[in-house]
């Protein structure tokens, strides 16, 4: 029996959606103040796009704030421009019909995942393959990576991760779910939570 074909790592495009260094993750605000949340989303973006980087994946930004497009030129990663008014829904589907015109598969990445490695990547690519969707859902029902290669409708908000398993229901899906694709930074709560786990103490220096 012949194995499921899949596609290479470089026959994907993983897009990391961001917003503007400087107001991303208000909901942190309890615990840093806007420097350290800027500082803290930079960082956290480099170690994603890198794990994606590492794991053989073309690598793309999705902004539109100068500054994250500058910043993501100087780490050679290519810019896709966020369309007007958007959304995080919005850029990830000018992600995907990106990657569909210089045929492509599409693994939208969200960048807040400080344990994410390449490993994790890999398992997300090694799944993906014709006709197949590949998810990971974050801790409380949202979802952090979701990879297919033809359009399918983004719904990105609480517990998006049951509406796009439904807008993938044509698609055979696979769901992959790690520490690195799980846990990803939206409250006070999962930062110090991250902190405290062995490998983040790296995390610790935002919070003093």
């Amino acid at each position: 029996m012949s194995p499921d074909p899949v596609y290479r790592p470089a026959d994907v495009l993983a897009a990391l959606p961001l917003k503007a260094f400087s107001a991303a993750k208000g909901r942190l605000d309890g615990a840093l103040g806007p420097p350290a949340r800027a500082a803290l989303s930079r960082a956290v973006a480099e170690r994603v796009a890198t794990a994606c980087a590492a794991a053989g994946a073309a690598v793309a930004v999705v902004a539109s704030d100068p500054d994250v497009a500058s910043w993501a030129g100087a780490l050679g990663l290519e810019v896709i421009t966020e369309p007007p008014d958007g959304g995080l829904n919005g850029a990830a589907a000018a992600a995907a019909a990106t990657a569909r015109r210089h045929n492509r598969a599409w693994c939208i990445v969200h960048a807040d995942l400080p344990f994410l490695t390449p490993g994790d990547v890999a398992a997300v690519l090694g799944a993906l393959g014709p006709g197949r969707a590949v998810l990971a859902p974050s801790r409380n029902g949202g979802t952090n990576l979701l990879a297919a290669a033809i359009p399918l409708h983004f719904a990105y908000g609480p517990s998006s991760f049951r509406r796009h398993l439904a807008a993938a229901r044509s698609l055979e899906r696979r769901v992959v779910l790690t520490l690195g694709t799980a846990l990803d930074l939206d409250t006070p709560e999962d930062l110090w939570a991250a902190a405290a786990l062995p490998g983040g103490e790296w995390l610790r220096k935002y919070l003093t």
